[in-house]
């Protein structure tokens, strides 16, 4: 069918613009200054930029992950570390998680995930990147500066959106087979609740 991205005022419930994008399946994240929207090109191995001008969507860049699919990559859940000017990226296909530099559109690192990966979210004090790592049923801690995986937790079964609290001490995940959403105390790194979200 044919695949699109929506921009949303929310206040007006109004739909203020509409593009085709040639493939997509998760991965959404707009700039530090809402001044451009990434978006994971799913199979086509491709993050695209859309710049936000008078309130259209237009095409204005795109960060290759390498050559279309069958070559298997995947991009989906993306985030953006405004002060390091990174990109962080989570796969379904190759299962990796890419930082790439967006002053150049280079891959810095690829650091293989245990699974497929799903979102991935900055945390708020800019330290960290959190990962859900949907195969594993795994959320995953990225230290920024020292850039490695720092910390794994198990959680429930297919981790996919993620979280995290005002005040930064917790993060949740839901979690798609068990109809639930875990709760993870980041200062203990422990998960402390698990609630049940099942009809």
């Amino acid at each position: 069918s044919i695949q699109s991205i929506q921009l949303i005022d929310p206040v007006k419930e109004k739909e203020l613009d509409k593009v085709i994008i040639p493939k997509s399946w998760y991965g959404l994240c707009f700039s530090a200054d809402e001044k451009s929207l990434y978006a994971s090109g799913g199979n086509d191995n491709i993050i695209w930029q859309y710049a936000i001008r008078n309130n259209k969507l237009v095409l204005k860049d795109s960060i290759v992950l390498g050559p279309k699919w069958p070559e298997k990559i995947s991009p989906a859940g993306i985030a953006i570390h405004a002060k390091r000017n990174e990109m962080y990226v989570a796969t379904k296909e190759n299962n990796q998680f890419y930082v790439i530099d967006l002053a150049t559109k280079k891959i810095k690192s690829a650091i293989p995930l245990a699974a497929e990966g799903y979102a991935c979210q900055v945390s708020r004090d800019l330290k960290s990147v959190y990962i859900s790592v949907w195969g594993a049923a795994q959320i995953w801690q990225y230290d920024v500066q020292q850039q490695k995986i720092t910390h794994k937790i198990a959680v429930g079964n297919h981790p996919n959106e993620i979280v995290q609290s005002r005040n930064g001490r917790y993060l949740y995940t839901a979690n798609a087979n068990d109809n639930s959403v875990s709760i993870i105390d980041l200062q203990q790194w422990k998960v402390i609740e698990v609630l049940n979200a099942a009809l």
